[in-house]
């Protein structure tokens, strides 16, 4: 191989690596305001943890940006809460609710009235 060709290929396996390793921004953001892959993995595993899941029970694996029901459920109660939070728990001193507040580590909430 000659040496014309050896940087050719060494410039492609560059160039594609920065492609790849470039491609940060989070994509189908349709509740969520952040702006990095790091921040949305953390709020993720922070969701994953409210709800007892894995990525995989709202997500497709092969893509993540494509849009399931679970998907749409989350983005549901995620408005759901960052409305309760902005309008009844806005005071001074007010604790936020989470995912956390109702589902206890598990994808339904046990309703159950106190005795």
């Amino acid at each position: 191989m000659n040496m014309k060709k050896v940087w050719l290929l060494f410039l492609s396996i560059v160039f594609s690596a920065t492609m790849i390793a470039g491609d940060k921004t989070p994509k189908n953001l349709k509740v969520l305001d952040f702006t990095s892959t790091k921040d949305v993995k953390k709020y993720m595993k922070m969701i994953s943890k409210d709800l007892g899941v894995k990525c995989k029970y709202c997500h497709d694996m092969n893509d993540k940006s494509i849009d399931t029901e679970h998907k749409d459920i989350a983005r549901f109660m995620m408005t759901m809460v960052q409305t309760q939070n902005d309008s009844v728990f806005n005071y001074e001193g007010a604790s936020q609710i989470s995912c956390w507040t109702c589902h206890r580590g598990s994808t339904a909430p046990e309703l159950v009235r106190p005795k």
